[in-house]
């Protein structure tokens, strides 16, 4: 009896102090259910909450399960931040792209990140016009690719890995000193996707879009789904991932003009959930279809959003222009 007793007052006492620790954030926007299959993702009730802001243009957020992290990119103030439940926001590196000297483009920092199947960091560097591989405790960075046929990325955006090892990547123009309009340093014409072998060779696997932008893998890795932040084709694309790496033709597999004709929508970043639901950050927030690419539901901030990732914490966490947000998922 005395154990039994003693043991409840201990688990009361943990759950008390848990409490005492969970802190209160600002809650802004809504869920807008528009299918049934939203309602098993997320409550229609859930609030978005903000954890941090100070930031220029926060991208690229990664969840870290060894020690139970965010990490996330400011394109332009050149820093990966850290935030934890436990300690809050923390500069993680800086610089975290281009070492300098003077200044070298608008967004020189790192973009995209993933953690890979290996433990490490790895970032999609505008700056230094690399695919980065980082190693989380020292913070040593190495490059892991920086050219194709001997010539430099523009400025790696968003990155995914698939089971075998290999990475898939986007390779547009806006870390460029003249983004879109550069022709002195852009050494590549297309704005191309690229895969990376085990080998650490590139190869470019699409060279037909204009604004390829966030990347990603179905649950199976048999297909390729590609982002383009292109006003006049604001389409998520998909492709077929053949046996030897590269991909299919490619087809339309989300119109954002089409679903929503009202609005002047074009995703950033997308991931993919175990199920099999895409969510793209799109707007003022974070737009949900499922794998046939009917729309189920928006998750809305009222923040223009840049780019999401799942938590093991249960939740959805969002860069959103100066800001990081989070909403509670099911």
């Amino acid at each position: 009896m005395l154990k039994t007793s003693l043991k409840t007052i201990i688990l009361a006492f943990a759950f008390s102090s848990c409490a005492q620790a969970q802190k209160d954030y600002p809650t802004m926007g809504q869920v807008e259910i528009l299918g049934p299959a939203m309602e098993k993702i997320v409550d229609a009730d859930a609030k978005v909450e903000k954890l941090a802001d100070g930031m220029v243009w926060a991208e690229g957020p990664v969840w870290v399960s060894d020690g139970d992290y965010l990490l996330y990119s400011d394109t332009r103030q050149n820093i990966i931040y850290k935030w934890s439940e436990k300690d809050g926001l923390q500069h993680f590196i800086k610089p975290a792209g281009f070492e300098g000297p003077g200044v070298y483009s608008e967004e020189e920092g790192t973009n995209g990140l993933l953690i890979n199947k290996d433990g490490f960091l790895i970032a999609c560097d505008h700056g230094n016009r690399r695919i980065a591989k980082i190693v989380l405790k020292s913070k040593q960075k190495e490059t892991l690719v920086d050219t194709w046929e001997g010539k430099k990325f523009n400025s790696p955006n968003d990155i995914c890995q698939h089971p075998n090892g290999d990475y898939y990547f986007t390779d547009p123009p806006y870390g460029l000193p003249g983004r879109e309009k550069d022709t002195t340093t852009k050494e590549i014409v297309e704005n191309g996707v690229y895969r990376v072998n085990s080998q650490g060779v590139a190869s470019q696997v699409i060279s037909n879009l204009a604004r390829p932008n966030g990347i990603a893998l179905s649950v199976d890795a048999k297909k390729l789904y590609v982002a383009l932040s292109d006003g006049n084709n604001p389409y998520i694309m998909v492709y077929d991932v053949k046996e030897d790496g590269s991909v299919g033709e490619g087809s339309i597999f989300y119109d954002f003009k089409k679903q929503f004709p009202e609005e002047s929508l074009a995703a950033d970043g997308i991931k993919v959930d175990d199920d099999g639901n895409l969510y793209a950050a799109a707007g003022d927030g974070v737009i949900v279809m499922n794998s046939d690419g009917s729309t189920i539901g928006r998750i809305r901030s009222g923040v223009h959003t840049a780019n999401c990732a799942f938590g093991e914490d249960g939740y959805l966490y969002m860069t959103a222009s100066d800001q990081l947000l989070r909403i509670k998922l099911r």
